[in-house]
């Protein structure tokens, strides 16, 4: 018997978007197949990831979590990597945790952990995210994510996503000047008084203890850098994460007036409920001034930089978590389910922007 053919033309290859590829079977569709090709090429495929931003696999069977967990540590060789599960644990546990740190600091988008790596996202409801990558509160974070359609929603509901470098040439040259020096501050207040069990759970997190007179708390974040750089081009790319309530009427705003005729769009509840403050201050931590006319402005330009993904079963599509940024649509939850990996440690201290050099001087006419 012949050894199976794992090469490239066994894909056919499409760039159906500025920042996307989209693969699909010439012949065999199913899930091993693929883990093979994707197993034998990785470099490849990893430095089509950086090169344009997006990969998808369409026209393949259905998977299971555990074979799409297969294709992304088996296949495309990479380390799953959570930040809000350093530690592996069961996925029963680390759901348990996700809900009660939602308790503690408000939310109720919650993810439910089918494994110790992989997370089905949180429901659909009549309002559009935030425009954010993973991790993006702190600057260790994963540096890809992986996602698989098991079943997709029977209207809109789309995954936006944007191309964050685009993003970031598109603004004035002053404004860019302004986020290269900037650095994202995130503190949390506590949505009741603390615990003894709270104490000791948020020992073990990267969050400060900052005790108020009336027994709740501010959890303070590390700030962390508002733009870096792709690793392997170098290319700029705003980091944001907008689920904070002081972002979240911004965000309303800027949706509301860039995506048209999609019926009611109210603001994002997980943002209005939790009481998360999003600022900028420099590297010294001195606060930058930050209005809310420029926040508008960047969300605005994440926005119109959409591409609005339309899933079909069995998709499986690997992301630049650095370059794009993603966030969900408005529409219906009926039987949705999208699942996440996150893959590969980062740290985006390690790729601040270099500025640009000045234009050179042209000597006069």
């Amino acid at each position: 018997m012949s050894p199976q053919n794992f090469s490239l033309d066994q894909l056919h290859a499409e760039d159906t978007h500025a920042f996307v590829t989209t693969y699909t079977p010439k012949g065999r569709n199913d899930l091993e197949t693929l883990k093979g090709i994707l197993r034998e090429n990785k470099d490849f495929f990893r430095q089509k990831i950086a090169e344009r931003g997006v990969i998808l696999f369409r026209g393949f069977e259905s998977s299971t979590h555990q074979a799409f967990h297969g294709l992304v540590e088996q296949g495309m060789g990479l380390e799953p990597w959570n930040a809000f599960n350093l530690k592996k644990m069961p996925g029963f546990l680390t759901s348990w945790l996700r809900k009660y740190s939602e308790g503690l600091v408000g939310g109720g988008d919650y993810r439910r952990y089918l494994d110790k790596n992989t997370v089905r996202l949180g429901p659909v409801e009549s309002a559009i995210q935030g425009p954010h990558t993973e991790g993006a509160v702190r600057s260790e974070r994963s540096r890809y994510i992986a996602l698989c359609c098991f079943e997709p929603s029977p209207y809109l509901a789309e995954t936006g996503m944007a191309d964050l470098h685009e993003v970031y040439k598109s603004l004035p040259e002053t404004v860019r000047a302004k986020y290269d020096g900037a650095w994202n501050r995130f503190y949390y207040l506590s949505s009741r008084k603390l615990t003894w069990l709270d104490r000791r759970l948020l020992r073990g997190s990267p969050l400060q203890v900052v005790d108020r007179p009336d027994g709740r708390a501010d959890l303070a974040l590390a700030p962390c850098p508002l733009v870096c750089a792709v690793p392997e081009t170098g290319k700029a790319c705003v980091q944001p994460w907008a689920f904070a309530r002081n972002t979240n009427g911004q965000v309303h705003r800027a949706a509301l007036d860039v995506f048209k005729g999609r019926g009611e769009i109210k603001k994002d509840s997980t943002a209005e409920n939790m009481s998360l403050t999003w600022e900028l201050c420099d590297r010294e931590g001195t606060a930058i001034e930050w209005t809310e006319e420029e926040q508008t402005e960047l969300f605005a330009a994440i926005f119109k930089k959409a591409l609005l993904m339309v899933w079909q079963k069995g998709d499986v599509a690997f992301v630049d978590n650095v370059r794009i940024g993603h966030w969900r649509m408005n529409g219906e939850q009926g039987n949705r389910k999208l699942v996440q990996i996150q893959a590969t440690n980062f740290n985006a201290e390690d790729y601040l922007p270099v500025p640009e050099a000045p234009a050179p001087m042209t000597a006069a006419g």
